[in-house]
């Protein structure tokens, strides 16, 4: 007994003749009656009553008629489940961020891939921005999640989410309240990300236009080891909402934050470029986990 015999057979059940199920098979009737005969011969039973007028199953047919239903379902379902596996992404995807955003955005995106969409090789790059834009160049990077990028005619931009800047300090320092300007900030010994952050860019053009020198005692360019220097009063840092959490809400500093000073990450490929599904998949996937954080307030109050 073989798949195509069961084929065969419940064919002639649903038509209720050998000749009908014939034309819809394409299989001559000849062949269809050898094939059964077959069948009835090693199962040691009767499956049809022939008769002048056609065929009726008999009760060892209808037994192997609604099993034979039940295999050619489980078959199909099968069938289905393979071709769908066979559609999914795969392939290698590489994205790469600079600290601040890959220690939020990370392992969300490993755990959904993981339990997703397991033939996608996902590689996980941290990186200055001119390291990610060379990445993006060469095709060693497909995705970028980089803060406030300047524009250029070969990169796509799809700004994801722009958030407030804050300045952290000790619970004993003295904070400027209710926000901080640029010229709050030119006494302070100031902890900074070091160029090209786009934050610090950003920080520096405040500083000029306000016609002000900042005093950076320290750069650094892990946002991890400036919130462990501010808390061992070694200065002022300027992070965004969701790199001081949940430090400033469990009380190990204090947060203000800095009037006109936002940053907005920035989803980054290469326009010449057509994604692959894996890439596209990503894409999408980071998007979702941005608009997911930003529902939760892991961004705070969003800047407009």
């Amino acid at each position: 007994m073989d798949l195509r015999q069961l084929r065969y057979f419940a064919a002639i059940a649903e038509c209720g003749s050998f000749s009908e199920a014939s034309a819809r098979l394409r299989v001559a009737q000849s062949a269809l009656s050898r094939h059964m005969l077959s069948l009835e011969k090693e199962l040691g039973a009767r499956l049809f009553d022939r008769h002048p007028r056609g065929i009726d199953i008999t009760h060892s047919g209808t037994l192997l008629l609604t099993r034979t239903k039940r295999i050619m379902s489980e078959m199909e379902e099968a069938r289905n489940e393979v071709m769908a596996q066979s559609a999914l992404p795969s392939g290698d995807a590489v994205i790469g961020t600079t600290s601040t955003t890959s220690r939020i955005l990370y392992g969300p995106l490993a755990a959904q891939f993981a339990q997703d969409h397991p033939n996608v090789r996902l590689r996980f790059v941290e990186g200055v921005p001119y390291l990610l834009l060379e990445g993006l160049d060469t095709g060693d990077i497909d995705l970028a999640v980089m803060v406030d990028p300047e524009p250029r005619a070969s990169l796509v931009l799809e700004p994801l989410v722009t958030e407030q800047e804050y300045l952290i300090g000790t619970n004993k320092a003295n904070m400027p309240s209710p926000h901080c300007t640029a010229a709050d900030l030119a006494g302070l010994p100031l902890i900074l990300l070091p160029r090209p952050a786009g934050s610090r860019v950003k920080l520096d053009r405040m500083a000029d236009e306000a016609g002000i020198a900042f005093d950076v005692t320290h750069e650094v360019a892990n946002v991890d080891v400036v919130r462990d220097f501010v808390e061992r009063g070694l200065g002022y840092g300027i992070l965004p909402y969701s790199s001081i959490t949940p430090g400033a809400n469990d009380g190990r500093f204090q947060a203000v934050p800095v009037e006109g000073l936002t940053i907005t990450r920035t989803l980054v490929h290469r326009a010449d470029r057509t994604p692959s599904p894996a890439v596209v998949e990503l894409t999408r996937r980071v998007h979702d986990e941005i608009d997911k954080m930003v529902k939760e307030g892991g961004f705070g109050n969003i800047a407009t």
